[in-house]
């Protein structure tokens, strides 16, 4: 009598292929370094303090209703969460590559898995600060349009996605091009006026600003966190919208392309 194989649909697959990545995943962000947790808490709470003290001349400037402290946190987890979703996809490959041995896994599993283990380790971070600042420092942490964050979140989620599974590929043909990334991010945090309001920038030097994207979605980000909160001219959600759909099909095709040179990397 033959036995009946129970097989497995794509979509089980593919969830526990996931799950597995997110539990190494996991295992090598936080246990494989003393005080992983730590760290990874600490980053935005160091610039937090950091800015603070540095910027803070510049409360006087802010509108009475957005505290710089909550400005500050409201751009800076967002970018940080752009940025570590970037970075680690940029490196995902080289990280997994002895696990493409196996048929169920592809690299695009590891992009995934990547960006959904840093989506909650900083949803968490932002959670937490909001909490201390609400329920030890006194402010009003409550979102004017909540709907309105978290697509704006979602969107940052998937530039860092997009922009990541690029880089990924990029590198993966010319490693040395990571350094060249990097440096290119760290402008862009200068850029995004996350330590500045937008408004306090003259005229002629904010249309150069407008050609960062993301400078668009942080704004957009906080003006949905909160009441009364100033839009400069020209921010607006069509032009990252646009340009993260461009990238996102770039992004796709190029995978497409390359996935199985990626998965040959074993």
């Amino acid at each position: 009598m033959k036995e009946k194989v129970e097989r497995t649909s794509p979509f089980k697959q593919f969830i526990s292929v996931i799950f597995a990545l997110f539990l190494r995943e996991l295992k090598t962000r936080f246990g494989g370094r003393r005080f992983g947790v730590f760290w990874t808490f600490a980053e935005p709470f160091v610039h937090l303090v950091v800015l603070l003290l540095v910027f803070s001349f510049l409360r006087s400037r802010m509108i009475p209703q957005v505290p710089f402290e909550l400005f500050l946190i409201a751009g800076i987890v967002p970018f940080f969460l752009f940025r570590h979703i970037a970075t680690g996809l940029m490196s995902s490959i080289s990280a997994n590559k002895a696990l493409f041995a196996y048929a169920p896994v592809k690299p695009i599993d590891t992009y995934i898995t990547r960006t959904i283990l840093e989506t909650i380790i900083y949803t968490v971070i932002f959670t937490v600060i909001l909490f201390i600042l609400g329920f030890w420092g006194g402010f009003d942490v409550s979102i004017a349009n909540p709907f309105g964050a978290i697509a704006i979140y979602f969107l940052i989620i998937l530039f860092g996605f997009s922009f990541g599974i690029i880089a990924s590929i990029v590198s993966d043909i010319f490693p040395s091009i990571k350094i060249i990334i990097n440096m290119i991010l760290l402008p862009l945090y200068f850029l995004s006026a996350i330590m500045y309001p937008l408004w306090i920038i003259p005229a002629q030097y904010v249309e150069y600003l407008m050609f960062n994207p993301i400078l668009h979605l942080l704004e957009l980000f906080k003006y949905s966190f909160f009441s009364y909160y100033p839009l400069v001219d020209g921010i607006n959600l069509y032009y990252p919208l646009g340009f993260e759909l461009v990238l996102l099909f770039i992004a796709l095709a190029s995978y497409r392309i390359r996935r199985l040179a990626l998965a040959a990397r074993s």
